[in-house]
């Protein structure tokens, strides 16, 4: 599956390189404010840059996002990096990527409890924000590239002749959760995946090859299909999974 990793080049400029299954761009110099914009899956810093404040506090804000590493963990350096091979590149990803991984699945252990609590007292009253939160949760467990939630809402009747009606949203995005109103189309995912709603949490489908995983939960009764562009799927992720969502089914306050 194609990663993007960034090269910081100097302190408002950095190189963005996208790799696919066997080919790999030659890269493009963008403004450091484009960050922001970019869906990296990681990037790569000299020691010596960090020393300016205002590049440290924006690689800090990233953080969350994506592993930011320093190319002397990986014995390398701005030039040396870009003639690298394509399997060098990606071993260098593949063990950053893991890592970030683990701490990130390590820190939600940590705070499942607090998460849960928090998660549920949204639900009743605030539901795009907690599906949003949902989002950014899965997003780090899974160190996916992209996240899509899919979940059915009631639309409220607007005049009094008329009724209230259910409706799917769904929450997508790649760096940022964009709710937004379902169509067609997920009306047609939710009833695909109809027959798997009887599990609190259930992996429907997964493949390795494609990075392609399709999660079918129900909290609270409500059905929920999560899809999701993944580098790998271990068995600690799917396990703290099945453990918050049986947190947010059981309502565990």
């Amino acid at each position: 599956m194609e990663f993007s990793l960034g090269l910081i080049k100097s302190e408002n400029q950095f190189l963005l390189k996208s790799f696919d299954a066997g080919t790999e761009d030659n890269g493009k110099v963008l403004d450091l404010s484009e960050l922001k914009n970019s869906n990296l899956q990681a990037l790569f810093y000299d020691e010596e840059q960090i020393e300016n404040e205002d590049l440290k506090a924006t690689l800090l804000e990233d953080s969350r996002f994506f592993p930011i590493r320093s190319l002397k963990e990986i014995n390398s350096d701005y030039e040396s990096f870009q003639s690298l091979s394509l399997d060098e590149v990606k071993n260098i990803f593949s063990k950053v990527h893991d890592n970030w991984l683990l701490q990130n699945n390590v820190t939600l252990l940590e705070e499942l409890f607090k998460v849960i609590t928090h998660l549920n007292g949204l639900w009743p009253n605030d539901r795009t924000t907690f599906f949003e939160e949902l989002w950014f949760i899965l997003k780090s467990n899974l160190g996916a590239k992209s996240v899509r939630i899919i979940f059915n809402d009631i639309q409220i009747a607007k005049k009094e002749n008329e009724k209230n009606k259910l409706i799917q949203v769904k929450v997508e995005g790649e760096r940022l959760p964009n709710p937004t109103e379902g169509g067609e189309l997920e009306a047609k995912i939710m009833s695909n995946y109809e027959k798997d709603f009887n599990n609190t949490f259930d992996i429907a489908e997964y493949s390795g090859e494609k990075g392609q995983l399709v999660i079918t939960a129900t909290i609270k009764k409500s059905p929920v299909v999560i899809m999701a562009e993944v580098y790998e799927l271990s068995r600690m992720q799917k396990a703290i999974l099945s453990a918050l969502f049986t947190g947010l089914s059981e309502n565990i306050q």
